[in-house]
């Protein structure tokens, strides 16, 4: 046994986080949210860090990795230093094991976890990891800046992503970042280009992350009466300003898995699909699909609205006069 396993079988980042002072901890099983104290951010959902393995991500600008590179950040220490920090933090003897795993190493093995995991598609979700500074944005179009805290808005200077086939990379400059989580992981972030001339205009990572798998802000609706299906990110927090919680689907349309997971939250639900054809084709099959299995209703838009483009007030009233069916 190398002395980086034996770390990992002892580990106890409730202890961990205690000593370095972290801030406005919640934990929801394994995972365990709160202030980033890498940062000193304030933002009580910034930090995630997963109590059995120790895999942690910062969403608002610190990235993401393990109990070893969060003491890295903390003490300002090498990769085999922290394993001796932490060896020493923990009472764990680890004279005469070697350290096999190097840094590298340790971080590749968890970018293949994560892939392998999302190309099986399977109940199981696991941190996202980027290594690039993610910066936060406090102004955005005509949202608060307490919303765009809440759900963590961000924008990089540029990243290397991955493709969805092959190894090769590309480069995207000058986008906003908007994490996604999901049964309180992060498990992905969204890059919307800022330019309506740079291509893609949406890149979701990582690459073999299935967004029709999910829906948007899913957590925020199990305990809810009433659920409001939406297109995109932002028309989420439209609603949210309001005082309405609503998920989106990436786009206008439906998977199986989420119509499962909508069925699965057993509150009414209220289509807000866009006021053009795509967004009425899919009202229309929406109607059929959840007729007799759920209580529904729709919001109408007309055409070149949606529900992020008109005033809170006029959005709050669209939805007290939504059609039922």
């Amino acid at each position: 046994m190398d002395a980086v396993t034996l770390i990992n079988q002892n580990l106890d980042i409730d202890r961990l986080l205690e000593y370095y002072r972290f801030e406005n901890i919640k934990a929801d099983s394994d995972i365990i949210r709160c202030s980033c104290k890498i940062h000193g951010g304030s933002n009580p959902t910034s930090f995630a860090i997963n109590r059995e393995n120790g895999r942690w991500y910062c969403h608002t600008k610190c990235g993401g990795g393990d109990a070893y590179t969060l003491v890295q950040r903390m003490e300002k220490v090498g990769w085999e230093e922290s394993i001796l920090w932490l060896s020493s933090f923990f009472g764990i003897s680890i004279d005469g094991l070697q350290i096999k795993q190097q840094k590298i190493m340790y971080l590749e093995d968890s970018k293949k976890f994560i892939k392998t995991m999302m190309n099986h598609k399977t109940s199981v979700q696991v941190p996202f990891f980027i290594d690039v500074e993610i910066r936060e944005v406090r102004k955005y179009r005509k949202f608060k800046e307490e919303t765009l805290i809440h759900f963590g808005l961000g924008w990089v200077k540029s990243v290397s992503l991955e493709k969805r086939i092959g190894d090769e990379t590309y480069t995207l400059y000058n986008r906003l970042c908007f994490p996604i989580i999901f049964k309180g992981i992060q498990v992905g972030i969204s890059f919307r280009s800022l330019s309506t001339s740079d291509y893609p205009r949406w890149s979701h990572q990582p690459a073999h992350f299935i967004t029709g798998d999910i829906l948007y802000n899913y957590d925020a609706c199990t305990s809810e009466n009433v659920v409001v299906v939406v297109e995109g990110i932002s028309d989420v927090w439209a609603f949210h300003e309001i005082g309405i919680t609503a998920v989106c689907t990436f786009g206008a349309h439906i998977t199986h898995q989420q119509y499962k997971l909508l069925l699965k939250i057993g509150a009414d639900i209220a289509f807000a699909f866009d006021g053009d054809d795509a967004g009425r084709q899919i009202t229309t099959k929406i109607i059929k699909l959840f007729s007799n299995k759920a209580n529904i209703s729709v919001i109408h838009f007309n055409e070149g609205e949606d529900p992020e483009s008109i005033e809170r007030e006029e959005l709050r009233e669209r939805f007290n006069s939504r059609k039922k069916h």
